[in-house]
C-alpha cells in the first residue's frame, strides 16, 4: 500500500487511492479515504474525507472535502470542513473556505479565504 511520507503536521496515512503522475482525468470525482493525486483532473471533487495534491498534482475544480493537503497546483474553489494547509511548493488559484486554514512560506495564493466555524459544518450538513 502506498503512504504519505509528508513530515509536516500530517502524520504517516495510508492512502485509500493514488491518481499518479501522467494519469488525466476529467468529470466528477468522490472517494472515500485518502486520495493522493499526483496527476491532473478537471471538474468537481466532493468527499467527507482527506486530499492530498503532492508537487506533481493539477487539479482545475471546485473541490469539497473534509481535509485538503495541496503541495501541487489547484483552480477553482476549495471548500473543506476540517481544514485546509497549503504546502510550499503550492499553487493556488480561487478561493478557500475553511475553519483553518495553514499557507507555509513559499506558497502562491490568489484568491479570497473565508474561515468559519459552525457556520460551515451546518452549510454542508443541508447539502
Amino acid at each position: 500500500m502506498w503512504r504519505w511520507s509528508g513530515n509536516h503536521s500530517t502524520p504517516d496515512q495510508p492512502a485509500t487511492s493514488v491518481i499518479d503522475e501522467g494519469c488525466e482525468l476529467a468529470g466528477r470525482l468522490t472517494f472515500v479515504g485518502t486520495l493522493v493525486m499526483n496527476g491532473k483532473f478537471h471538474g468537481e471533487v466532493d468527499s467527507k474525507d482527506t486530499l492530498i495534491v503532492g508537487e506533481a498534482g493539477d487539479i482545475e475544480a471546485d473541490v469539497r472535502v473534509g481535509v485538503a493537503i495541496v503541495s501541487g497546483r489547484i483552480r477553482g474553489q476549495v471548500t473543506a470542513r476540517e481544514r485546509v494547509e497549503l504546502r510550499s511548493s503550492a499553487c493556488m488559484y480561487g478561493d478557500i473556505v475553511s475553519p483553518v486554514v495553514v499557507l507555509e512560506e513559499g506558497v502562491i495564493f490568489d484568491g479570497h479565504c473565508k474561515m468559519k466555524g459552525g457556520e460551515l459544518e451546518v452549510a454542508q450538513k443541508g447539502s
